[in-house]
């Protein structure tokens, strides 16, 4: 038998291995954090990595809706974290589908995306998928690029806007000076404007950065703004978590308030290895991804494609 005879022979039955490992995780943890770049590394060994949490997602969302009520009552004082757990990414885009119903966005424009990682390792490529938007970030350089009067932070970590005043060069060179691209300048644009019936939809009236808008050309408030993901705090407000967390199929996303220790987000955080990336760019981010392998691979972790 040839080299490569005994390599097809052996990759059907290491393919089935790790799918078992898979079907144990359930429909949440379909995906494993592996980087191109250390592929051949010698450095594979880690410390065992927690499992992904296990609890059926429904439970988990109520788990997070109790946390919200309790940071919202009178007398508490929130601070938000996102934790994104990209091993139970399904790279269903629920959440932006989510994210636009809610925060409504032309085709040149949107809060959040899944980004997609084709790792080609084998004769099956591996596909990864990271949700990604505005990381709130408690140094943000978008902020630091505008007049302090255009752009804010909450008391609770929300980096929020002002869509009257952050205009043309100015929503521009907040646009841009956002290393993630987590902020864009609208261009008025809708979907169907250019069909035989535009739909009611793209022009409907929505709250954020907390004021009322409309995309409806003839106002023109929006147009020519900049927008960005606010962690949905028109819904945080009232006591509702953000659309992509409530509509997360795989239970990737977590949400709750940090300052709280028993809060579902300090308790998934706890031993578990956080991808330092964002951090290192000088960012402080409140949203915060796990760099902790799939169980039962080698440890490759985010840091690979982010060097």
């Amino acid at each position: 038998m040839t080299p490569k005879e005994d390599d097809d022979r052996r990759a059907p039955a290491a393919r089935r291995d790790f799918f078992k490992v898979l079907g144990s995780l359930g429909a949440g943890g379909v995906t494993a954090a592996f980087g191109l770049k250390v592929l051949g590394s010698r450095n594979l060994e880690a410390a065992p990595a927690p499992p992904p949490l296990a609890e059926p997602t429904g439970n988990v969302i109520l788990r997070m809706q109790q946390d919200l009520e309790r940071a919202i009552s009178p007398g508490a004082a929130p601070s938000w974290l996102m934790v994104v757990d990209t091993r139970k990414c399904i790279g269903c885009d629920s959440c932006t589908v989510a994210c636009r119903a809610e925060n409504p966005a032309g085709p040149g424009g949107a809060f959040r995306r899944v980004i997609k990682k084709e790792l080609p390792i084998s004769a099956r490529p591996w596909v990864i998928y990271k949700p990604a938007n505005c990381l709130q970030c408690d140094d943000a350089p978008c902020m630091r690029a505008v007049p302090k009067d255009m752009m804010w932070k909450r008391s609770d970590g929300i980096v929020e806007l002002d869509p009257g005043r952050l205009r043309g060069p100015y929503a521009q060179a907040a646009a841009q000076a956002c290393p993630i691209h987590a902020l864009h300048v609208d261009d008025g644009v809708t979907f169907t404007q250019d069909t035989p019936q535009p739909q009611a939809y793209e022009s409907r009236t929505f709250v954020e950065n907390g004021v009322a808008q409309s995309r409806k050309p003839e106002l023109g408030a929006i147009a020519g703004a900049g927008r960005k993901c606010t962690f949905c705090s028109h819904l945080l407000d009232v006591g509702v978590l953000p659309a992509c967390v409530s509509t997360c199929l795989g239970g990737a996303m977590y949400f709750g308030d940090a300052n709280d220790k028993n809060s579902l987000v300090s308790e998934v955080t706890q031993g578990r290895r956080v991808f330092k990336g964002h951090q290192n760019q000088g960012l402080k981010p409140r949203v915060i991804y796990f760099e902790e392998s799939m169980p039962g691979t080698p440890h490759i972790d985010c840091s690979a494609c982010h060097s």
